[in-house]
């Protein structure tokens, strides 16, 4: 008889019923199940690392890679891969295997495109908690067993920053730096004396005194955050920078936004 106050992720498993299964407790029921040498990989891998995905990369399947020889899974609820897996690239994280930062970013690149790629490189290297190095990842881009992504990854290492502090940020420094503009500096530091405080821009450029912030949901529903902006937006006008500021909606329309910060540059002298 069938006990329903448990449901089954994928076939053979059971675990607790509720309205919505973390991965967390998805993982271990399958963890139970997997073979030797398996992790979980690519985008289960990157939301147990933590890593900023796209929307669309939040399906609900796991992805499982089995050490070749050995056949890729095939299990409800799970979408298998059968690649050359060391066990350096396996570690444990939320007490199952999985593959390691590294390796799951060099994963994905046959799956994201490069501003994507940035982003994530930019979170694994942010310099107040890295979980990641420049040369660690450069070396698993080499040691990829896989010679698909290779390009992309070297590309996203390239324009990475250990100083952008959300993939909004990143995604928007990356479009800029593929453009003709000039790239932006990331979570830039400035002295303001009139107001006798320091305050970090998302992007900026110094030159022109010009910073890019970008306003996620909580700047208009947290009271004490919008006092906060007004205080702040009015010392930076005191010390002659102007902001424009951003939007998730604006991470749909990129080109739309670059048009908008160019014509910006240019009315504080950039020619160019």
């Amino acid at each position: 008889m069938r006990n329903r106050s448990l449901v089954a992720p994928f076939t053979g498993t059971r675990v607790g019923a509720a309205e919505a299964i973390p991965i967390e407790l998805s993982c271990r029921a399958l963890a139970t199940r997997m073979p030797p040498g398996a992790a979980f990989s690519h985008f289960t891998a990157a939301i147990l690392h933590g890593m900023p995905l796209p929307l669309s990369a939040l399906a609900t399947v796991v992805d499982v890679t089995v050490p070749r020889p050995a056949r890729a899974t095939r299990r409800r609820g799970t979408r298998g891969h059968s690649a050359v897996l060391p066990a350096s690239d396996v570690e444990v994280v939320a007490g199952v295997p999985v593959t390691t930062a590294e390796r799951t970013w060099c994963d994905l690149a046959a799956l994201l495109e490069v501003p994507d790629l940035v982003a994530i490189a930019d979170f694994l290297l942010w310099h107040e908690a890295p979980l990641s190095t420049p040369e660690r990842l450069a070396a698993a881009v080499e040691a990829y067993p896989s010679r698909i992504g290779r390009p992309a990854l070297r590309r996203a290492l390239s324009l990475a920053s250990d100083h952008s502090r959300s993939r909004p940020e990143s995604l928007v420094r990356v479009d800029l730096a593929l453009s003709h503009l000039p790239t932006p500096e990331a979570n830039y530091e400035v002295y303001l004396p009139i107001a006798h405080r320091t305050v970090y821009f998302d992007l900026a450029y110094p030159e022109y005194k010009l910073e890019l912030e970008y306003h996620g949901d909580q700047h208009r529903t947290d009271v004490r955050q919008w006092r906060s902006d007004v205080r702040r937006a009015n010392d930076i006008g005191d010390e002659g920078w102007q902001t424009l500021q951003f939007t998730g909606d604006d991470l749909t329309d990129l080109p739309a936004l670059r048009r908008r910060v160019e014509r910006r540059l240019r009315s504080l002298g950039w020619s160019g």
